[in-house]
């Protein structure tokens, strides 16, 4: 492709600026090249390698020059910000410069074409295998909008000589992100085969005029152990989906979050290509669930789970809520928040099965800021701990309390998944009163386990059981800033 995203009055003066500030540093008669990927938060790539006498120099192909001389003189190339010009290319987009002495900076965004050969030479570049040469490759991907993100599923395996070797993670996935936003995300296969030297591609839709032809391709053969995995995997997704639905209704829009920062943890799934993080909402007869969605998917990485014998973490953590909760109103809940680090707590504890088998009941305090509202792919925050709770009645010391493990009237604690049995873990937030030494905080566990049975007994008796309201607060006033713009509304049986 052309580079007309440079041709504007703006760009063109970066470019001769850029240039006349990076040619004293090139070198007649060689050719210097550097790729650079648009995202959404700026870029990635803009390594500087040349050619010279035919011969690649980089950091990996230093040639007849010390990897010194080679950075020395590519970082000073690189340090004259010519990657400041990506900006002027669509975001996504993946741009080849070229510089030469004493010629003016040379831009060409990546086509389909283009992208296909690169992954081609890729393939054969078996440098640091030599002993191992790939005599076919297959890449299956189906694309998936997942809230603000692009969702890669795919499906990749390699041939040698006597094996073969499937995994679900391509080296640049970005490169096939780039193609499915070139491509105006109207792409939702991609298929291609290199064997024999060339590469083939097919699409669902085709495009043909970018060499895609119509996708005849729905699954590829991969290696036995993958097989395994992947039926076990689509399995456990189905189970639990089939028990999300037998509560009430599931509604069909997923809650995909923004896991990262100070709790960045990995779900079971570990995905690299996309997002695996999710919420959902049931809707039964009711109440309303908020539901984690994927702490039971199993590993994928043998070496997490070498005998294929768990769903994750065997647990999903939940909030019920009394009546009927749209999910315009649940999914900016302050409850999302708080689901996601108690999840996160359970994940670097890496047995919270086992502790809940145990103790039945357990309680975890939080300050605060030890949550992290902006979980929410969707919806960017998620609303404050004020709008769900009173300071007056659940803040104790800055810190407020949950308890995991409350019986519901519909939710079993136990569930047969399709590798163990799996925990439901209701989370509820229990008053400040229960927040002392001789109670929830006391050392003596005999003491704490007493108090954790009076409060489900309270609970019980009281009718409420697990179920929380949308909020605690008494009355909504409006315009309040701690509302964070969260409508307010009291319901049954807390007046």
């Amino acid at each position: 492709m052309k580079n007309e995203h440079l041709n504007s009055e703006e760009a063109q003066k970066m470019v001769t600026a850029i240039s006349e500030k990076m040619n004293p540093l090139l070198v007649a008669g060689r050719s210097y090249h550097a790729e650079i990927t648009r995202n959404e938060h700026g870029h990635s790539g803009g390594g500087v390698s040349f050619y010279e006498d035919g011969l690649l120099h980089n950091y990996a192909e230093s040639g007849k020059y010390t990897e010194d001389e080679i950075s020395d003189h590519t970082d000073a190339i690189g340090n004259t910000d010519f990657d400041d010009l990506i900006r002027f290319f669509p975001v996504h987009s993946k741009v080849k410069f070229t510089f030469k002495k004493d010629e003016p900076i040379q831009a060409t965004q990546y086509t389909v074409a283009m992208f296909l050969e690169e992954i081609k030479n890729n393939i054969e570049d078996n440098r640091f295998q030599p002993e191992n040469k790939i005599l076919k490759k297959e890449l299956l991907v189906h694309f998936k909008p997942e809230a603000d993100e692009l969702g890669l599923f795919i499906d990749s395996t390699e041939y040698f000589e006597n094996s073969m070797r499937s995994f679900d993670f391509m080296q640049n996935s970005e490169d096939l992100k780039s193609i499915y936003y070139l491509l105006e995300e109207k792409l939702q296969t991609l298929y291609f085969k290199y064997e024999n030297g060339a590469i083939e591609a097919q699409s669902n839709p085709a495009f043909e005029a970018h060499g895609l032809k119509p996708l005849a391709v729905t699954a590829i053969e991969v290696e036995p152990e993958y097989k395994k995995r992947q039926e076990a995997f689509n399995e456990g997704v189905k189970v639990r989906h089939d028990f999300f639905n037998s509560l009430g209704k599931l509604d069909e829009r997923i809650l995909y979050l923004r896991v990262g920062g100070f709790r960045d943890n990995s779900w079971p799934e570990n995905s690299t290509s996309h997002n695996s993080c999710k919420m959902r909402v049931i809707h039964t007869p009711e109440t309303t669930i908020l539901i984690t969605d994927g702490l039971t998917d199993i590993y994928t990485r043998a070496q997490q789970d070498k005998n294929l014998e768990y769903n994750g973490i065997g647990a999903e953590f939940y909030m019920e809520f009394f009546g009927q909760i749209p999910y315009e109103v649940i999914h900016k809940h302050f409850a999302m928040a708080l689901i996601n680090s108690v999840s996160q707590i359970a994940l670097r504890h890496g047995d919270i099965k086992s502790l809940m088998l145990a103790k039945k009941q357990i309680s975890i305090e939080f300050t605060e800021e030890n949550i992290e509202i902006w979980i929410n792919r969707e919806n960017h925050a998620n609303h404050n701990l004020r709008t769900f709770l009173t300071p007056e009645g659940f803040l104790k010391d800055d810190s407020f309390g949950v308890l995991l493990g409350t019986e519901s009237k519909l939710v079993p604690q136990q569930v047969k998944f399709n590798l163990e049995e799996v925990l439901m873990i209701n989370i509820k937030p229990v008053e400040s009163v229960w927040l002392k030494k001789t109670k929830l905080r006391s050392e003596d566990e005999e003491t704490a386990k007493e108090a954790r049975e009076t409060i489900l007994k309270e609970w019980k008796e009281s009718g409420a059981w697990n179920l929380v309201p949308l909020t605690y607060q008494k009355e909504y006033v409006q315009g309040d800033p701690e509302s964070g713009g969260m409508v307010l509304t009291p319901l049954f049986p807390f007046h």
